[in-house]
């Protein structure tokens, strides 16, 4: 019998890798021979072959938006009930929930650890922080919840820590990576270099651990060079501060050339579900240092890459770049780490959610 589902992602056309996964899932979904009705906020201007309904939004406040969003939502799944209700955004019920953004509750708690005293009493006060915990819990607790993605063991341990969950309903697909287009620009990397070369990517640099980062960097005797790609509301600040050994790329629209000029990259974040940076570095070859707090270090061996084990020690920093100045970028090595993430291919990773969301054992009929 063919299935009907009904995604909901606030925005879907928009550029950005949540955006394209949203489409990508919803086109398998479609190539399954499934019913599938997009819901989102997004002006659409292309053509697909599901139907993709957008209510453009009124309200000027994020905390406004988000309930908007909802009850369009909602009213639109009152009227049109399908077997399969999949979220990927912040909604409070849906049957499916791909929980990519993490859990919002451990994420304030890892705030502390970067935020000023008064920010963090300011989050408090904040309507859209208890909207979205009240989303998240009334989500992740709701008796009709069928199957709850998780993109990392992270998060599923942080749900099972803050809700009450049963574990049978969690699954964790960590995320995957188009392996095979980076094989042309790995094949193109030259390998020919004067010096050590580490990555940054990310914006928002105080959650993204920037800070400590360079303060290790210091400690690093040996002739290096940080790149450091992305937005931060204090670029020229830390420009004007941080001058030695680092250059700031600001955003960048493709991050391909960087990752075939570095031997390392370095994600030393506070908190991330699971950095897409993480796989897409080791499918171009790259060694990884990770705090533990990226999701994404869950697929790092002794081979691959460093975890940060202490945000908090300048030292525990070092040490992992120091790892990784022992293992620079070789033809050999490059080969052998990309290898390792081949099984994180894209395409495999949208079975996984098929399977899940299709199975008689957790789709409603």
């Amino acid at each position: 019998m063919k299935k009907s589902l009904t995604l909901l992602k606030t925005r879907f056309e928009s550029p950005g890798g949540a955006e394209k996964y949203a489409r990508t899932l919803a086109r398998a979904f479609h190539d399954q021979d499934c019913s599938v009705t997009v819901l989102t906020t997004d002006p659409i201007e292309k053509e697909y072959p599901f139907s993709v309904i957008s209510q453009s939004l009124k309200s000027k406040t994020s905390v406004s938006k988000l309930w908007e969003f909802e009850a369009f939502c909602q009213s639109h799944l009152k009227e049109n009930p399908t077997d399969i209700t999949l979220g990927l955004d912040r909604n409070r019920f849906q049957t499916h929930l791909r929980a990519s953004s993490g859990v919002h509750k451990a994420y304030l708690r890892h705030r502390k650890h970067y935020d000023p005293l008064l920010k963090r009493f300011a989050h408090i006060l904040n309507p859209l922080h208890s909207s979205l915990l009240h989303f998240e819990k009334t989500a992740f607790e709701h008796p009709d919840l069928q199957v709850l993605f998780a993109n990392s063991e992270l998060v599923k341990g942080e749900i099972l820590d803050c809700y009450v969950v049963d574990p049978d309903k969690i699954h964790v697909i960590h995320n995957g990576v188009e392996w095979s287009q980076f094989q042309e620009p790995f094949d193109a990397t030259d390998y020919n270099r004067d010096r050590f070369e580490f990555l940054f990517i990310g914006s928002g640099f105080e959650r993204k651990g920037l800070r400590p980062l360079l303060a290790a960097l210091d400690n690093i005797e040996e002739d290096v060079h940080l790149s450091v790609v992305g937005n931060d509301k204090n670029l020229k600040s830390y420009q004007k501060t941080f001058k030695k050994r680092v250059t700031f790329y600001g955003g960048q629209s493709d991050i391909t050339p960087f990752l075939q000029k570095a031997d390392c990259l370095v994600i030393p974040s506070y908190y991330d579900p699971f950095a897409n940076a993480t796989v897409e570095a080791l499918a171009m070859g790259l060694y990884v240092v990770s705090s533990k707090h990226n999701g994404g270090h869950e697929i790092l061996t002794p081979e691959t890459g460093a975890v940060i084990e202490d945000m908090s020690s300048i030292d525990s920093i070092t040490h992992a770049l120091r790892t990784a100045l022992l293992r620079p970028k070789t033809k050999e090595r490059a080969k052998l780490i990309r290898d390792t993430v081949q099984h994180l291919d894209f395409s495999t990773q949208l079975e996984n959610y098929i399977k899940l969301c299709l199975s008689p054992t957790f789709a409603s009929v």
